[in-house]
């Protein structure tokens, strides 16, 4: 493997990480003294009073425990349902721009589902972002196709989020391979916690939407219904300030859509242990992809739905028994426009899972979570599989996957939390893994929190991938070319979580060490006879504030930094692809009884990705210059013949700035207002 970087490199940069994390360092151990004064100050104030969850928050993604969020093993981002509507965000993969470290390009992908790129630390080699697990109440909706997550084709309304936690860090110890910058868990709403009918009605430029929700309970059982009705006419049809007169240039994607979904979700309490969940959703309609000179469709529908049933049961020694399975399938029917002609891009997914879980105190002050699972995907994608001079690859690709994860939390002081787990797994493609992971978290003092953890991660080639792997093996190609394996990382981070006068404070640094990078899309990398050459250090800081001004406001900051450093083997690039500083800023106020209002500001730097300019020939610069947006949120909430109702104006975007993310053909529209009005009964 080629070193990834020279002496005079690594001295210059052992120089400047000891001047920068020093002061970081140094600075975060000092912030229990420096809080002594404002502790004094706020002493009067519940200490109940953290503004997100009552006292310390609980999460249950990090560990598969639930756990204070100053013990968990991991970084943890809480964004409630009030920061959800807060935000004003319109879809799903918008609200994650409040989290620190996450970059998000808006309808970045041209090629399948003309989608948002949702990357936590940059480190993405397409739009898809394949490196970061997404689940919805612990379901995966990773794809198997190419990675990541197609975020319109989820089957879910942000009306029935109830919170999302997002484990900033590596996290296969509790999740497995693809966990391996981060994970994304959306926790939906249970049936039992409305009553009743709503009604909710968007309209606005280019975007409108209808959505009813319906719960009621029927004895042990409680049931949500859940409809929606979108269309969103996406990006504008010309780029407002083009890089290249090149008439390729100066047009956005193909991304209008409409977006039929369909869910239900029931809770029945089958005795005084035992609960039992099930829920079915359907997301479906006609979706636009492509762009001006390349694949573009026709004709594309989409047709998704799943159905999950969830059995847990308490046990009387405090712990719980839970056995969870879920089913999912994709279709995709489209006529495609090629450089070919007309081609047929149909395309189907499936997903079988089973999972078993237990928890339990093995000792005192300790307590475990284990269990085991199977998978099943099968995938048929003749089209998008179709590599070199076979325009269509027929055929299904079958993908098992057997894991066995393990987690102990042991208290062995009053002040002194350990937390060490590990994943085993077996899948088709690369074999046997196991991911580790230990941290300590050390209470200082009632209020502060310090922890230290280390842990490895793997991601597992896409069913893409490994079909490209099969070409470049290929008899008149490179038929010596070693298997495919996982990308692997090793993380380091010290944290910091604690409350200053009345302010929830979260501060981590980190240094990740990522090896055997995958590429496949460049002959050079086979030819270099190893696909798996790519090799990046990151090292960067994460902030993240939450505290209430006064009884009526509240504010969240996000800060987040770094660099990363990469030899760039084959031409792909990591280099620089973390942002240098990323800002989120939400300020929300109740003015009285009836009016409400937020304000969102959104601040990054230049960026550079792998796929920001395939022809830099053409006058524009490698990096994506930085940019800046506000977006705001105006609700009134009145009385309608007797029902609680409100109509809040949402902008969008309030500068109208005109600026690009990812590349230089994906311009973000300018100013989007939309009035919404919701009616509850």
């Amino acid at each position: 493997m080629p070193t990834v970087f020279s002496k005079s490199d690594a001295v210059f940069l052992h120089h400047r990480s000891r001047c920068t994390y020093r002061h970081l360092f140094a600075a975060l151990l000092s912030l229990p003294y420096l809080s002594a004064h404002a502790a004094v100050v706020g002493e009067s104030a519940e200490r109940g009073e953290s503004i997100f969850l009552d006292d310390i928050p609980v999460v249950l993604s990090a560990s598969r425990l639930s756990q204070p969020i100053n013990e968990a093993p991991a970084a943890v981002t809480v964004i409630d349902k009030q920061m959800i509507k807060d935000s004003g965000a319109w879809d799903l993969s918008e609200i994650f721009r409040l989290v620190p470290g996450m970059y998000v390009a808006y309808h970045a992908d041209p090629y399948f589902s003309a989608d948002s790129t949702v990357a936590y630390h940059g480190m993405v080699t397409t739009t898809t972002s394949d490196r970061m697990q997404v689940l919805i109440d612990g379901r995966s909706v990773y794809s198997g196709l190419f990675g990541g997550v197609n975020w319109s084709d989820v089957p879910i309304v942000l009306a029935d989020i109830e919170r999302i936690e997002v484990i900033r860090g590596p996290d296969s110890a509790s999740y497995g391979a693809n966990s391996y910058l981060g994970v994304i868990n959306i926790i939906t709403q249970h049936a039992a916690e409305s009553r009743g009918a709503s009604v909710s009605l968007s309209y606005g430029d280019s975007r409108s939407e209808g959505v009813f929700r319906y719960s009621a309970k029927s004895g042990d059982l409680s049931y949500r219904l859940t409809a929606s009705m979108r269309k969103d006419d996406g990006e504008n049809t010309f780029i407002q300030h083009p890089t290249s007169q090149d008439k390729y240039w100066t047009l956005n994607k193909y991304d209008n859509k409409t977006i039929q979904i369909f869910n239900l979700r029931t809770d029945y309490q089958l005795n005084a242990s035992d609960t039992l969940e099930f829920q079915f959703g359907y997301n479906g309609g006609p979706r636009e992809v492509g762009e001006y000179k390349n694949v573009s469709a026709l004709t594309r529908q989409a047709e998704n739905h799943f159905e999950m049933l969830y059995w847990r049961r308490a046990l009387e020694s405090g712990g719980e028994l839970s056995v969870k399975a879920f089913h999912t399938q994709e279709r995709v029917n489209a006529k495609l426009q090629d450089s070919d002609g007309i081609s047929d891009g149909d395309a189907r997914f499936s997903r079988f899972d089973l999972e078993a879980q237990h928890t339990f105190s093995p000792f005192k002050n300790a307590r475990l979570v284990w269990g085991g699972s199977i998978r099943y995907d099968n995938t048929y994608a003749p089209y998008y599989l179709g590599v070199g001079d076979n325009q269509y690859l027929y055929g299904d690709f079958p993908y098992h996957l057997q894991r066995l994860f393990g987690n102990l939390e042991w208290r062995f002081s009053p002040d002194l939390v350990l937390n060490a787990g590990a994943m085993a797994e077996r899948n088709t493609y690369t074999g046997s893994d196991v991911t580790p992971r230990i941290a300590l978290n050390w209470h200082a003092t009632p209020e502060h929190t310090f922890r230290i953890s280390h842990s490895r991660a793997t991601r597992s080639p896409s069913v893409y991938e490994k079909v490209y792997e099969g070409y470049w093996r290929g008899a008149d190609m490179y038929p010596n070319l070693p298997p495919l394996q996982t990308e692997r990382v090793k993380s380091t981070e010290i944290g910091y979580m604690g409350k200053i006068a009345r302010a929830d404070v979260d501060f981590r640094i980190f240094y990740d060490d990522y090896s055997e990078l995958i590429d496949v899309r460049k002959e050079k990398s086979a030819a270099s006879g190893n696909l798996n050459a790519g090799r990046a250090l990151m090292r960067g800081y994460e902030l993240q504030v939450k505290a209430p001004i006064g009884e009526s406001t509240r504010i969240v900051y996000g800060l987040s930094g770094g660099t990363v450093k990469s030899d760039d083997v084959n031409g792909v690039i990591y280099s620089d692809s973390l942002p240098k500083y990323n800002h989120s800023l939400l300020l929300s106020h109740k003015f009285n009884e009836q009016w409400q209002g937020s304000l969102v500001a959104y601040q990054v730097a230049k960026t550079k990705f792998n796929a920001t300019d395939y022809n830099p020939v053409m006058n524009r610069g490698y990096y994506v210059d930085g940019n800046r947006r506000f977006d705001g949120r105006l609700a009134y909430q009145f009385k309608m013949g007797g029902n609680q109702a409100e109509l809040a104006l949402i902008i969008q975007n309030i500068a109208n700035a005109h600026y690009f993310e990812y590349r230089h053909d994906n311009e973000f529209p300018g100013r989007l207002t939309r009035l919404k009005l919701k009616v509850d009964f």
